[in-house]
C-alpha cells in the first residue's frame, strides 16, 4: 500500500506540466518602471564612480593584538595602559599562531603581562588612574592591561574626555 502511494506521488511529478515563464518585453519593463521607480535597471554612466560599500570595522582592526611568540590574543584598543619599550615587540599588527582566550593568555604569560582592575568611571576617563600605579609600573618590566571583572576594557585618558566634552 505504501509503495503504491509512493509510486503514484512520483508519477504525478512526471506528468506535471512545465511552469509557464512570462518573458518581460522592453514595453512591459518600461510600464513596470513607470509604476515603480525602484525597479529601474539602468547602467551607470561612463565616468560615474561606483558607490563605495560601507564595511563594518573588523574586530581585529579595532583591537590591540598581543603575541607571546606562539600564541596571540586581542584586547580592546586602549586597554594597554603601560607598555615598556622592551615589550613593544609583544604588540603586533597581524595575528600569528594560535588564538587563545584572554584569561588563558594572561595566565600563560604572567612573567611579562600584568593587569590593573579599573572601575567604569576610570575606564570612561572621568576619574584618573591612581598615580601610585604609574610609579609601580615604571619600576617593573611588564605590559599592563586594564581589566574590569577580569576582562580587558578600554581606558579613555581624562584629557580625551575633556576634549570630547568641549566639542
Amino acid at each position: 500500500m505504501k509503495t503504491a502511494l509512493l509510486w503514484s506521488a512520483l508519477a504525478v511529478n512526471l506528468f506535471a506540466a512545465q511552469p509557464i515563464l512570462v518573458r518581460i518585453t522592453p514595453d512591459t519593463l518600461a510600464r513596470l518602471q513607470a509604476r515603480d521607480p525602484m525597479i529601474r535597471l539602468v547602467q551607470p554612466e561612463a565616468g560615474t564612480p561606483a558607490p563605495k560599500e560601507e564595511t563594518a570595522p573588523s574586530l581585529i582592526g579595532s583591537s590591540t593584538l598581543l603575541h607571546d611568540g606562539d600564541c596571540w590574543t586581542l584586547v580592546p584598543e586602549g586597554a594597554v595602559v603601560h607598555l615598556p619599550a622592551s615589550l613593544k615587540s609583544r604588540v603586533v599588527a597581524r595575528p600569528v599562531g594560535t588564538l587563545l582566550p584572554w584569561n588563558e593568555f594572561a595566565q600563560r604569560n604572567k612573567s611579562w603581562l600584568g593587569t590593573v582592575e579599573v572601575n567604569f568611571e576610570q575606564a570612561a576617563g572621568n576619574e584618573e588612574l591612581p598615580a601610585r600605579f604609574k610609579e609601580i609600573w615604571t619600576k617593573q618590566e611588564k605590559l599592563i592591561v586594564a581589566t574590569h571583572r577580569m576582562g580587558p576594557i578600554s581606558v579613555r585618558v581624562a584629557s580625551e574626555t575633556q576634549r570630547t566634552a568641549s566639542r
